[in-house]
């Protein structure tokens, strides 16, 4: 599909602006705030669609970095999504070398510090070229936080603000640069098991804790590891289960009264998800029973399957391929050569990858778990996934910082920019088109009716905010709460 007036308007507007675009995104690489402590940068996100004219309300769904943004009076809803967290441990310098920041901090591998930035600029875009050529629209921008940890996205999904839009444009870094199909992220649930001493023995020095709730958290990790050979529905279809403690007691005199430790895991449809779940707690149950402990057991975040749509892939596949990959310059590919040579690698000419996969051949049974499944049940969703990835190269695996280092550079820009064209085209598309909206909601409900999964968070439920999430010191700044040893 050719450019036609609105989109070439939607893209000069893009290319006049890519220069604050891509100071945003360096900016918010630069204070790297982990999940559901993402002050500054959902608040220079949300100022910015503020300063484009949207209306906005901070901290939806009793999350202080949660955001809307909206736009418009009449017309379909077209939604977009930003996320803004970084990685614990991802912390790195925009060198081509391994330098991080501050180590053991919060750092990019996957540019989140680009991922809503993007979609902040396209639904500015959309407005311009909307107002220039009176397209009728309502846009929605959702500032979604924690997307790591898949907390921010159920809780809004529940609280209702993703309802009453007509269709969602989503978009993701990574590889290969292409549109999802029928394979859609994973399902992701977390919980927090509390275990607290109850039983009292007199000794010598008078009361002790025995044996300490410690112990009991000790305890459920070794269950957890002994048990995964033992869940079918872990291991058959290439699930994973990760663990966090979040306090051990905080003693060091005596047994521990209170522990705390949280797991997450992930699985390619709900019935497995149950399945490893119930493991996991009768894991908790037998190290309380073990360590005489009182374990209290609560539900963080759930995540169900997507829901694809054909129509709107097929949009965002038209866009993608009139745009094509990110258009890297000398200076990007000069510095993945940079990171080529640290690696003791010979230089490439076209060091960074610009294959464009088509949907159906993007991923094969393995998908990472994500939150953007929830928006797939509220309307028609499209993602787009572009890469800032390097060329492979037989026997050579990237190391983490590599990628990292590329997300407070040019190649990130590029990617960024790629991006956000390709999401206001297809949004121009549908506006000037309205029967393929129509078409993507008349597939949207044929595909719940004979596959429809509900909300999985319970009124009541509230954001696990409060709890000891990695964060900054000094909100952000050079202080981490993990010392450098």
């Amino acid at each position: 599909m050719g450019l036609n007036a609105e989109k070439l308007v939607a893209l000069d507007w893009l290319n006049e602006n890519a220069a604050e675009m891509y100071a945003m995104s360096d900016q918010l690489f630069k204070w790297a705030e982990p999940g559901l402590r993402e002050y500054k940068s959902s608040k220079h996100l949300a100022d910015y669609m503020l300063r484009q004219g949207f209306n906005v309300e901070m901290g939806v769904s009793e999350m202080p970095t949660a955001f809307t943004s909206m736009w418009g009076e009449d017309g379909p809803v077209i939604g977009l999504f930003a996320e803004y967290d970084a990685t614990p441990g991802h912390s790195q310098k925009p060198v081509p070398y391994d330098d991080p920041e501050v180590p053991y901090a919060p750092g990019f591998t996957d540019a989140h510090n680009m991922l809503g930035v993007a979609s902040c600029l396209a639904a500015a875009a959309l407005k311009h070229v909307s107002k220039e050529k009176d397209l009728k629209v309502r846009i929605r921008l959702l500032g979604t936080p924690a997307e790591k940890l898949c907390v921010g996205k159920p809780y809004m999904a529940r609280d209702g603000y993703f309802d009453g839009m007509d269709t969602l444009l989503a978009w993701h870094p990574g590889g290969p640069t292409t549109v999802l199909h029928e394979v859609w992220p994973r399902t992701y649930k977390s919980m927090v098991f509390n275990f607290k001493v109850k039983a009292v023995a007199e000794g010598q020095s008078g009361a002790v804790t025995y044996p300490g709730a410690l112990d009991a958290a000790v305890l459920m990790y070794n269950n957890v590891n002994m048990m995964k050979e033992h869940m079918p529905a872990l291991m058959r279809r290439g699930g994973s289960i990760n663990e966090f403690i979040m306090t051990g007691g905080q003693c060091t005199v005596a047994n521990p009264a209170f522990s705390q430790i949280v797991y997450a895991w992930r699985n390619s449809n709900l019935e497995d998800q149950e399945a490893v779940g119930s493991v996991i707690e009768r894991c908790a149950k037998g190290a309380a029973l073990v360590a005489d402990c009182d374990v209290e057991a609560r539900v963080l975040t759930a995540v169900r399957t997507g829901l694809p749509n054909t129509v709107m892939k097929d949009v965002m596949w038209r866009n993608l391929m009139t745009i094509g990959a990110p258009a890297y310059t000398e200076e990007d590919k000069e510095f993945a050569r940079a990171i080529q040579r640290t690696l003791g690698m010979k230089p490439m000419e076209e060091p960074l990858y610009t294959e464009i996969v088509p949907p159906e051949k993007a991923y094969g049974d393995f998908h990472p778990a994500d939150d953007v499944n929830e928006f797939t049940w509220h309307c028609p969703t499209a993602r787009l996934y572009v890469s800032k990835a390097m060329t492979p190269a037989p026997g050579v695996r990237y190391p983490r910082w590599a990628s990292s280092a590329l997300c407070g550079v040019g190649v990130t820009h590029r990617m960024g920019m790629c991006a956000a064209q390709v999401m206001t085209l297809s949004a121009v598309e549908l506006l000037q088109n309205p029967q393929l909206l129509k078409d993507a909601n008349t597939e949207f409900h044929e595909r719940k009716k004979t596959h429809d999964e509900p909300p999985l968070l319970p009124e009541g439920l509230k954001p696990p905010i409060e709890l000891r999430w990695p964060e900054w010191v000094d909100r952000p700044g050079g202080e981490w709460w993990i010392p450098d040893g």
